[in-house]
């Protein structure tokens, strides 16, 4: 199956003038504004550099990488394979990069990243990244459960003010993976009516939600011609809060929660492979979680996210993959946060990790059992007689009766 590594294989030569700017492009930059560029991309819009010369400085510092293991690499790796061949393709190396911003402060609950990258001489592309590994930037995205504006939105309304003054003549294209492309979306509504004129689209790859109110305002709904909402079959982040009903649903090669990864989208030549419906188990995990947040009231909401970290933070602990790497060790030490507050705290906090960890385990089942389908289904005569010994089944007739 294709994806972002075949596409830039097989149609990096293409230039924007042979083949125009796509969806997948515009997946390959939300992407490409995970790594970190700090010291390399310049932070003002007067200098800028190219992504070949980026990747060859980026290189230097982290070194070459090597062809990963698609199902077994980390995300920094398979990120840094996309870098490698964007930086040898015709498409793409001579895009030049700038206006690169990071901001993490811990105290405001802020973390923000984005950067532009100048796509032609009539467009540039603001990719405003998703979560980092900082409990920072997630405790920031469950706080967007609970406030009409976070930090980071308020940032990226900025971000695109300033980048837009600084390229006034440029049409602006706008984008973001998971949390980026709730960013992207804010930004583009909140900007004044002069910019959002330059406005061609903004895409929300796999993008958490709203609250109700801004999607009913009429900044939104006069800017949703614009908005592409892309989420892949099992999509959990984007279906988070409340959300446009025109997604478009793409297919993926990973299984359950791991399919957010944008680089495991399908693609077929320039463009993603559509499904019409979204999995079984991603429609009943967007009820579960709906239902279950409905239960704490608007007011008591932050209260609970600021209880969840406080005990992720009492573990010692500064980002997730910390917490992953020693569980058992983190549960432990959280224990006597959990012991000092309310009950009631303490039981929402329990039925959230549960919810979580059974949300996951049926998202991989029903990836898993679909991926035993197909396969059996390529096997013609295995697949007739388990057809058969199906029907035969279903025929006979079930009786209570003794």
């Amino acid at each position: 199956m294709n994806n972002i590594f075949s596409y830039l294989t097989w149609r990096g030569d293409l230039t924007l003038t042979q083949s125009r700017f796509n969806e997948v492009d515009n997946l390959i930059l939300s992407t490409l504004s995970y790594l970190d560029f700090s010291g390399i991309v310049p932070k003002n819009g007067e200098q800028e550099i190219t992504i070949k010369r980026a990747a060859e400085e980026y290189f230097f510092l982290h070194g070459i990488p090597q062809r990963p293991d698609l199902k077994k690499a980390s995300s920094l790796e398979l990120r840094e394979w996309m870098l490698y061949l964007m930086a040898d393709t015709r498409r793409f190396r001579n895009m030049r990069l700038s206006c690169l911003v990071q901001i993490l402060d811990a105290e405001q609950v802020k973390q923000f990243s984005a950067m532009t990258i100048l796509v032609s001489r009539k467009h540039i592309y603001l990719s405003f990244r998703g979560t980092s590994d900082d409990l920072t930037g997630w405790k920031e995205d469950f706080l967007m459960a609970c406030m009409p504006e976070v930090p980071s939105q308020e940032e990226a309304v900025l971000y695109t003010e300033r980048v837009a003054a600084q390229y006034p003549d440029h049409r602006l294209l706008l984008g973001g993976h998971s949390k980026g492309g709730n960013l992207a979306v804010y930004a583009a509504v909140q900007a004044s009516s002069k910019i959002q004129s330059r406005i061609d689209i903004v895409w929300s790859n796999d993008g958490p939600g709203f609250q109700e109110a801004f999607l009913r305002s009429e900044a939104y709904q006069a800017l949703s011609p614009k908005i592409r909402s892309i989420v892949p079959k099992s999509s959990v982040v984007g279906m988070l809060l409340a959300h446009p009903e025109n997604y478009q649903i793409v297919d993926s090669s990973q299984i359950g929660l791991l399919q957010h990864d944008g680089l495991s989208w399908q693609i077929m030549g320039d463009h993603f492979i559509i499904l019409s419906e979204l999995t079984h188990e991603s429609i009943r995990t967007e009820r579960t979680i709906r239902s279950w947040l409905q239960k704490i009231p608007q007011e008591e909401r932050e209260e609970f996210v600021d209880s969840l970290f406080s005990v992720l933070y009492s573990t010692g602990a500064h980002t997730l993959s910390e917490i992953r790497k020693d569980r058992m060790k983190a549960a432990a030490a959280s224990l006597p946060a959990l012991k000092e507050m309310p009950k009631e705290n303490r039981n929402r906090i329990l039925e959230f990790v549960m919810l979580l960890n059974l949300i996951s385990k049926r998202l991989n089942d029903e990836s898993k059992a679909v991926r035993a389908e197909r396969i059996l289904d390529k096997v013609p005569a295995f697949s007739q007689r388990s057809k058969k010994r199906k029907k035969s089944r279903a025929t006979i007739p079930l009786s209570t009766e003794t």
